[in-house]
C-alpha cells in the first residue's frame, strides 16, 4: 500500500438505514487505515451508496456515480446499495466502476476498498436479500447530535407503489441484545439520544419474537440515555398495548412519524396498505389521550393513480384532524416494475403538482398552529444540536425545533427551554435557568 493513508469518501442516496450503513463502512474504513474525507476530496476511493425508491433515485445514483469518476479518473468508484441490489450489471458498466455489490455484505466494501488500493482486482457479488443473513454491523459515532441505530431490515409488505421489498428483502431483526450493545458503546461515547431505525420498524421481531416494546424498555435500562425515538412507524403498530408501553416509558419522547401515504380508505386499498383510514385516526385519538403533548408528523403520496378529488380531499381532512406538525409530500412518480406503474388511471403531473401545493399549504397552516400551541409557559427539556447565528438550535421531545439565543455552545445538553414566540416560521425560546 502507499505510504500515505489511502483517501476515501462516502456518497449516501436515501434513507436513514442507508445513512446508517454508510457510517457502518466508513468506521470498517478507518479501522483498516483510510482516512475517510469529503466526497468532493481528490480522493483514491469513492464508494457511492445508492437508492432506487423512485425512477429519480435511480437516475441520481447513476449521476453521482459518474461524479467520482469525473473528480478523479484515477480513483476507483465502488457501488452498493439499493440500486446495486436491482441493476449490477447496469452499475458495473458506468464508467470508473472497479466493484459492485449489494444490500447484504455493504461492509464488503470496505474490504474492497482495502484490496483496490493495494493493486488487488476483488470480484464484486449480489447476494440473494431472500437468503443472505443480516450483516453484523455496528457504528460507534454519528455525524448529529443523535445517534442512528439499525434494528432491521427488510419489509413484509407488498405494496402496488414500492420496489423496495425487492431491494431490501423480508423482515430480518436484529436482537435485542445486540442492539442494547451498540447502543451502550454510542452511550459511552456521549450520545444521549438514540433513534430507533429500520426499512419496516413496525415489523421488528416479528421473526425473532422479541418486540418493538421490549427493545424499548431495553434500551431504556441505559442510565445515559435519555431519550429514545422511533423511525417511520407504519400505523398497524399503533396497537392499544404498544401505545400503552410507550407512554408508560418516560424515555420514550412522544413524536411519531407515520408512513400514512393517504387519508382515504380507498386509495390505502389500491395501494395495498394494511389499515383504512378510520383506523389511523382511531390510533392517533387514543395516542392523544394517553400522551397529550405528542405530535405527529407523516410521509403522503398525492396522485396516485385513479384519486379523485374527494380522496385528496379525504387526505387534506385527515392532515387537520391529526394535526401534523409536518407532512413529508410526494407527488406520485410511476415506478418501473411495480404494480402501481401499469395502473389504470394515472394522474396528470399537473394535477399531483397542484394537489402537492394545496396540501403543501394546507401543511404549513397546521404546523403553525402546533408550534403556536406550545407559547403555554410550560419549560421543555431541548437537545441542543447545532448552532445558528446567536442563537442554539435543538429540539424538545415532541421534536418541535427552537431557537435559543445563547453566547456558549450547547451542542450535546440537555437543558430546559421556554417557548417565547413563534415568528417567521420559527419557535423562539429563552433558557429556563436565565429567566
Amino acid at each position: 500500500m502507499q505510504n500515505s493513508r489511502p483517501r476515501a469518501a462516502i456518497y449516501t442516496l436515501g434513507c436513514r438505514v442507508n445513512q446508517y450503513e454508510s457510517q457502518a463502512v466508513a468506521d470498517e474504513l478507518c479501522s483498516l487505515g483510510f482516512d475517510v474525507r469529503d466526497f468532493d476530496d481528490v480522493c483514491d476511493v469513492y464508494i457511492i451508496n445508492t437508492c432506487a425508491v423512485t425512477g429519480e433515485s435511480e437516475r441520481k445514483s447513476r449521476q453521482i456515480i459518474r461524479r467520482a469518476h469525473a473528480q478523479n479518473p484515477s480513483a476507483r468508484v465502488i457501488v452498493m446499495g439499493c440500486y446495486s441490489q436491482l441493476h449490477a450489471e447496469a452499475a458495473a458498466k458506468i464508467p470508473g466502476v472497479s466493484y459492485v455489490c449489494g444490500n447484504r455484505n455493504k461492509l464488503g466494501a470496505a474490504d474492497a476498498a482495502y484490496r483496490l488500493v493495494r493493486g488487488d482486482h476483488p470480484l464484486g457479488e449480489i447476494l440473494d436479500v431472500e437468503r443472505a443473513p443480516l450483516e453484523k454491523m455496528t457504528i460507534s459515532r454519528s455525524d448529529r447530535t443523535r445517534a442512528y441505530v439499525k434494528i432491521e431490515d427488510g419489509c413484509d409488505n407488498n405494496c402496488t407503489y414500492c420496489i423496495i421489498k425487492r431491494a431490501r428483502g423480508a423482515v430480518v431483526s436484529r436482537s435485542v441484545s445486540d442492539i442494547c450493545a451498540e447502543v451502550g458503546a454510542l452511550a459511552d461515547a456521549g450520545y444521549r439520544e438514540v433513534v430507533l431505525t429500520g426499512i419496516e420498524v413496525a415489523s421488528f421481531g416479528k421473526d425473532t419474537g422479541e418486540s418493538l416494546a421490549d427493545l424499548i424498555h431495553s434500551v431504556a435500562q441505559n442510565e445515559k440515555i435519555k431519550r429514545i425515538r422511533l423511525a417511520s412507524l407504519e400505523p398497524t403498530v399503533l396497537k392499544r398495548e404498544f401505545v400503552d408501553a410507550l407512554a408508560a416509558e418516560p424515555k420514550f419522547m412522544p413524536s411519531f412519524h407515520l408512513s400514512l401515504q393517504s387519508g382515504s380508505s380507498r386509495v390505502l386499498a389500491l395501494m395495498r396498505r394494511k389499515y383504512n383510514a378510520a383506523q389511523v385516526v382511531s390510533a392517533v385519538r387514543y395516542i392523544k389521550q394517553k400522551i397529550p403533548v405528542a405530535t405527529f408528523t407523516a410521509d403522503i403520496i398525492v396522485g396516485f393513480p385513479q384519486e379523485s378529488e374527494d380522496d385528496f380531499i379525504q387526505t387534506c381532512n385527515i392532515a387537520r384532524e391529526i394535526g401534523f406538525l409536518h407532512m413529508h409530500i410526494f407527488p406520485f412518480s410511476a415506478r418501473e416494475g411495480t404494480v402501481a406503474a401499469s395502473m389504470d388511471g394515472q394522474i396528470p403531473e399537473n394535477i399531483k403538482r397542484e394537489r402537492a401545493a394545496r396540501l403543501k399549504e394546507i401543511g404549513q397552516q397546521i404546523s403553525a398552529s402546533v408550534y403556536e400551541s406550545s407559547l403555554d409557559g410550560r419549560a421543555r427539556d431541548v437537545l441542543f444540536e447545532t448552532p445558528h447565528g446567536a442563537y442554539q438550535v435543538g429540539h424538545t421531545p415532541e421534536m418541535l425545533e427552537i431557537y435559543v439565543r445563547s453566547q456558549r455552545g450547547l451542542q450535546g445538553e440537555i437543558l430546559a427551554a421556554v417557548p417565547t414566540s413563534y415568528r417567521g416560521g420559527k419557535l423562539y425560546g429563552e433558557l429556563a435557568e436565565e429567566i
